[in-house]
């Protein structure tokens, strides 16, 4: 029986969430908090749990080939992926239509920057963070990691059979390499590129560490100061800013990893509670839809904004904040939303996620 890492999965779907939150601006909320502020480095522990989980599924398998490999990682990203760049497109046309027939702009024009009609192929073919021509951010800008996070599946697959009886040792060296390549800030390849390989070749590395020592037996009480300990530095390096914390918080994801790959500890058993899980079990989606899902309510509190007269949407520093009254009321709106947004992740997951898993399998 292939064993589930449950926290793990827990863990990233609130860190789902919490990218969801970064991406939200709410005058005098908690989206304004340091670690929410902080939190896109969560992108990097996607990157690191998508190799280490891999790494068990595939990595120590005799019968691994590559059609099978690549069809089945393809309808898990793809089907997703594709629904929402339709969306974004079919929103570039709502833009249109509003500039054109009511003079209306939402901050660029329709077709321009990020949703240049230039970028829909590098997009479709998930190339965008991969080539210094193309832009990662356009359209559904989340898809810039699933971009990454694609064709390390294949290089994955390269690796397996490169390395052999080495693939730890090829797998750490990658990570190290890529790691060098941040810190020396290379522009031979793309920042997005060197973080994904980094992250998801060092967490296929842990699992090899992990392999040697998943027979410890931890007790709970020392699993639960560990697991609580983790949890502190989580939050303290998400919510600081120095010089080479996008390294250290790599090291940390591997280290948080590992960790909770045990299953062992209070944090852990809370981990495995049902919304948790289904938390977990909603993260791809939580994560691929977040950004339209923000997109069409700023939007329309824009539009409601010119209508009434009232400041809904004010630009503070630069950036287009919402707001419906005072602080309280922000913070409701918060958790109002993000329950939205994982509720409209339930449909996604069950009508596009499950059903293109399902075509595949049937292919």
């Amino acid at each position: 029986m292939v064993k589930r890492f449950e926290s793990l999965d827990a863990f990233r779907g609130l860190c789902a969430i919490s990218v969801v939150v970064f991406h939200m601006h709410l005058v005098g909320s908690i989206t304004e908090l340091s670690f929410f502020r902080g939190s896109a480095i969560f992108v990097e522990f996607f990157f690191v749990l998508s190799g280490f989980v891999l790494a068990h599924g595939y990595g120590f398998r005799n019968d691994l080939m590559f059609k099978p490999f690549v069809k089945a990682r393809f309808f898990r990203l793809f089907p997703l992926h594709i629904f929402m760049l339709g969306v974004m497109i079919v929103l570039e046309f709502g833009k249109l239509f509003a500039y054109k027939f009511a003079g209306f702009s939402f901050n660029n024009e329709p077709f321009t920057g990020p949703g240049a009609v230039s970028e829909i192929i590098p997009n479709l073919l998930l190339l965008q963070s991969w080539t210094p021509f193309t832009n990662p951010l356009t359209f559904n800008y989340p898809s810039w990691s699933i971009s990454v996070e694609f064709y390390m599946y294949i290089l994955l697959f390269i690796s397996i059979c490169l390395f052999k009886g080495r693939k730890g040792l090829g797998w750490a060296l990658v990570s190290l390499i890529m790691l060098y390549g941040i810190f020396v800030d290379s522009d031979t390849l793309t920042k997005e590129v060197f973080r994904g390989l980094s992250c998801f070749f060092g967490g296929a590395f842990m699992y090899t560490f992990y392999r040697k020592i998943e027979h410890l037996k931890l007790s709970f009480s020392f699993a639960s100061i560990i697991e609580i300990l983790s949890i502190f530095l989580v939050v303290y390096v998400v919510s600081s800013d120095f010089e080479n914390r996008t390294i250290c918080a790599i090291a940390m994801f591997f280290i948080i990893v590992t960790i909770f790959a045990f299953d062992s500890g209070v944090i852990s058993y809370l981990l495995k509670k049902k919304p948790f899980q289904t938390a977990g079990k909603l993260s791809y989606s939580i994560y691929m839809i977040h950004a339209a899902f923000l997109f069409c309510l700023t939007s329309s509190v824009m539009v409601l904004q010119k209508v009434t007269g009232i400041e809904m949407a004010p630009m503070i520093n630069g950036m287009r904040f919402l707001t419906i009254g005072d602080a309280w009321m922000n913070n409701i709106l918060v958790f109002f939303i993000v329950g939205l947004v994982i509720l409209a992740s339930t449909f996604t997951y069950n009508f596009i996620e499950l059903k293109g898993q399902q075509i595949g399998k049937r292919l």
